[in-house]
């Protein structure tokens, strides 16, 4: 197999992937923006996983990894993985915002956790693949499976609202809005 590099190998020693990364992981292996990985894609992300491992990768090793992984977590059986299932392959941390009570009022303090959580770069923005991050945790905060297209939905009905200024990302005091936080 020809030589590449391989995006996963910062991610080897992650006990539990950060949201964030998770949908950095997702964008690179889902090189079209479909929605899905399909076979080639799908082969890609397995030939970094197995050569994070140290593993010696075949055509045969790659063929039956490919059959075992989509016989585990392809769940509608079309062949392709999609960003819910997707989630079931990585050691993703426990949604984030389960931490916080729902259909209440944010305090400071909690508000102030969470946007630090999904601002890693510490730029005071929400923004790519943090704000998409984001999304999917709220969308899947009760458990519902999620399609990367559901995201994309909700991430442009919540820029519709909540981005004030047009900038393609949101501010703390937008985020804020979203998230319904009290400022008493």
């Amino acid at each position: 197999m020809a030589e590449r590099k391989n995006f996963l190998v910062k991610y080897v020693d992650v006990q539990q992937l950060h949201s964030v990364d998770f949908m950095k992981i997702w964008s690179y292996y889902d090189k079209d923006g479909s929605g899905f990985l399909d076979r080639k894609e799908l082969d890609n992300f397995l030939v970094d996983l197995m050569g994070c491992k140290g593993k010696e990768i075949t055509e045969r090793k790659l063929t039956e990894f490919r059959d075992s992984v989509l016989e585990t977590v392809d769940t509608n059986k079309d062949g392709k993985v999609e960003l819910g299932e997707f989630a079931n392959l990585l050691p993703i941390e426990e949604n984030f915002l389960r931490k916080f009570p729902s259909r209440k009022k944010l305090s400071r303090q909690n508000f102030d956790e969470i946007f630090k959580h999904y601002d890693p770069d510490g730029n005071n923005f929400i923004e790519g693949k943090e704000l998409l991050a984001l999304i999917r945790d709220i969308m899947t905060k009760t458990d519902q499976s999620v399609t990367l297209q559901d995201v994309h939905d909700y991430r442009e009905a919540v820029m519709r609202v909540f981005d004030k200024n047009d900038d393609g990302r949101l501010s703390r005091k937008e985020l804020g809005l979203l998230l319904s936080v009290d400022d008493k």
